[in-house]
């Protein structure tokens, strides 16, 4: 089953608003090279996720069952949706970041959240990501970026409608940024930025994928031999 096949099947029963939400998703963001990103085995935090699309994709995925998958949300509608709409073992909770204990998850990621959070809030988002991380561990993010420009005003036009017409995306006016300017985000945040790249899609969105890596913790001194 492909991604857009899946995201029908996965809210069938929901609104017709939230499956139309779903499908939209699947047709416009290339979930398939970002699931590629995670891990295999682990533990991992969905930051910001939404209708729990992403982790119900993953979920369903047979070389991906060895995760224990967390998605948090502000939105206590959507994650009302990702609970009925969730398979066995995967939590959706409208918990903040500072509610959970620091290097908990292996891999954490961000997807087409930092777009809707004003640029001063980032730093704080960011850092609590990086908390949640077990040394070593990897961040998963992807953003849209500023350019091409033709990109960037389509976008920009269906971005307003979700937020402020639609309010199907709940947040701060929409901006997008270039990637250094995310990945600056990301190095201030104490991460090492091991990928940088565009996610090709075949329509309006331009895609960039980041991957994080949380640097390991440094090994304990040992007592010099007598």
């Amino acid at each position: 089953m492909n991604n857009v096949r899946a995201a029908w099947s996965i809210y069938r029963g929901e609104a017709a608003g939230t499956r139309v939400h779903a499908l939209v998703r699947a047709l416009t963001c290339p979930f398939t090279p970002l699931m590629e990103c995670f891990p295999t085995r682990g533990a991992v935090l969905d930051m910001g996720c939404g209708h729990g699309l992403l982790l119900n994709l993953l979920a369903r995925d047979p070389s991906r069952r060895g995760l224990q998958l967390c998605g948090v949300d502000h939105d206590a509608e959507k994650i009302a949706v990702a609970r009925r709409s969730a398979l066995p073992g995967v939590e959706f909770c409208a918990r903040s970041l500072g509610e959970f204990q620091s290097s908990a998850f292996d891999a954490v990621s961000i997807v087409d959240v930092l777009y809707t959070v004003r640029r001063d809030v980032w730093a704080e988002i960011l850092a609590g990501c990086a908390r949640v991380l077990r040394p070593g561990g990897r961040l998963v993010m992807k953003e849209v970026v500023d350019r091409p420009r033709w990109k960037y005003w389509a976008i920009m036009a269906q971005e307003a409608l979700s937020v402020r017409v639609f309010r199907i995306t709940k947040g701060d006016r929409p901006h997008f940024e270039s990637p250094e300017t995310y990945r600056l985000a990301l190095e201030q945040a104490g991460l090492a930025v091991v990928e940088s790249r565009p996610l090709h899609s075949a329509n309006w969105v331009s895609h960039h994928l980041f991957v994080a890596r949380k640097p390991p913790d440094p090994p304990a001194d040992r007592p010099d031999r007598v």
